[in-house]
């Protein structure tokens, strides 16, 4: 009887999830790349405007706020030892030359670029809320908190 009673104690609810380890190391990596690549594309377009005009003081205060967010990527990918993808390259390539690309089209193409980037970001973001176990409340919370979903 007693066993009986440890067993029922022992058994989790539905909402008890735990995440697996190849869910939690692929939201951390592809993350991990679109901040990266976000940066980039940040950079590419203050090249073009300079840092010293007003939409480059703009565009840096956006890329400072996407440093914070590859900052705690890079310290997720320590501590949950997940190895970064191996794209990194071609995202420096590929956002670098987006962002200069579309500020060279003008300010709009440039602001377009930047608002559907963070859009998709921030909808990813927000699928992958549902997909982290109870594990993980610690980084949903850091989802909802840090602006990264803004």
């Amino acid at each position: 009887m007693v066993l009986k009673k440890k067993k029922t104690s022992k058994k989790k609810s539905s909402s008890n999830r735990t995440t697996h380890r190849e869910i939690l190391e692929e939201i951390i990596r592809v993350d991990h790349a679109g901040e990266y690549g976000a940066t980039k594309i940040y950079d590419g377009q203050i090249a073009v405007f300079g840092k010293g005009s007003k939409l480059g003081k703009t565009i840096q205060h956006m890329a400072d706020q996407e440093q914070e967010h590859i900052d705690k990527f890079n310290e997720l990918i320590l501590e949950h030892r997940v190895r970064p993808t191996a794209l990194l390259p071609l995202w420096n390539v590929a956002g670098y030359a987006l962002g200069a690309s579309t500020a060279l089209m003008g300010e709009k193409a440039a602001m377009a670029c930047t608002v559907a980037v963070e859009k998709v970001i921030g909808e990813h973001y927000q699928e992958q809320l549902e997909l982290l176990g109870d594990d993980h409340k610690d980084l949903k919370k850091q989802f909802l908190n840090s602006g990264m979903m803004n």
